[in-house]
């Protein structure tokens, strides 16, 4: 695992969301309830930014096309079909680290955001 500072929780409060360009990589980071989510800022559809869309809850609408994910597990909403590609999470102190070499695709964030 290679992880690197990104950010701090400083910068992303619970209930924002943060577009990130790191090593050439569209990040998107996500604070639900504390925990802190990253994932590749594109949505599977056709590809448009996440971070120009919308959170409301732990529901991620996409504002090209609507299509919608639970950013606590990465999946879709609508369609179900459908997932984001995830990169791992760790806190440290108060700063945010990723793993940018281990994208996950399909999996399940849950129980991976916020290792310690």
């Amino acid at each position: 695992m290679s992880l690197r500072r990104v950010a701090s929780l400083d910068d992303l409060w619970s209930g924002e969301m943060m577009a990130l360009d790191v090593d050439g990589n569209s990040v998107l980071l996500v604070n639900v309830g504390d925990h802190v989510y990253a994932y590749s800022d594109a949505c599977p559809h056709q590809k448009s930014r996440l971070s120009e869309g919308s959170l409301i809850g732990r529901t991620l609408r996409c504002a090209r096309h609507h299509w919608e994910f639970d950013v606590c597990t990465g999946h879709g909403i609508n369609p179900q079909s459908t997932c984001l590609r995830v990169f791992p999470v760790r806190i440290e102190s108060s700063d945010i680290l990723l793993d940018l070499d281990d994208e996950r695709s399909g999996e399940s964030a849950a129980g991976r955001e916020n290792e310690r």
